[in-house]
């Protein structure tokens, strides 16, 4: 049994939803990774608020925001511990969750260099389908320029199951 010291030096690797299809594509990839690698896994997720936006924004909607969030990633979380449930798998990840405001790159940054135990980013990736993705592909770019672990893009495809 591993004591909390033990935990404390268990790579982890760090899996970007947005809770689309593609997101939840990208998680079951990474719980694959996390099996093969025996590596934890962190969910997180960011909600950007623009500062004109949060500036008319009141409190409650900001905290809204955030508790969808949290809500949001403790179903995905309860998802993938199902997925480990049921598997036959020796190793069994411990999957966690965190979501902050801001942008994705600068957050993702902060979180490995704070945490120290990330191993690999896993995010989902897309193809272009009209001027609306320019942002997310701009987002994508940023990730993997300042991140200073290994970044996986899934592609748009469902990937098998455990």
């Amino acid at each position: 049994m591993k004591t909390a010291k033990d935990l404390d030096h268990t790579k982890t690797v760090i899996v970007l939803t947005d809770f689309t299809k593609s997101a939840l594509n990208a998680a079951d990839y990474a719980l694959f990774l996390a099996v093969q690698l025996k590596t934890n896994i962190l969910l997180f997720h960011s909600y950007y608020i623009s500062v004109s936006e949060l500036e008319s924004l009141q409190i409650n909607d900001y905290q809204s925001l955030a508790q969808t969030s949290k809500s949001n990633l403790e179903k995905e979380m309860n998802r993938l511990n199902n997925s480990i449930k049921t598997s036959t798998t020796n190793f069994k990840p411990e999957i966690d969750y965190l979501s902050e405001g801001g942008g994705i790159a600068e957050n993702v940054c902060s979180i490995i260099e704070e945490k120290k135990n990330i191993f690999m980013l896993v995010m989902s990736g897309f193809k272009a389908r009209n001027n609306d993705d320019f942002l997310f592909g701009t987002e994508i770019k940023e990730v993997v320029k300042k991140a200073r672990c290994p970044v996986v893009i899934v592609p748009e495809m469902d990937f098998l199951r455990l």
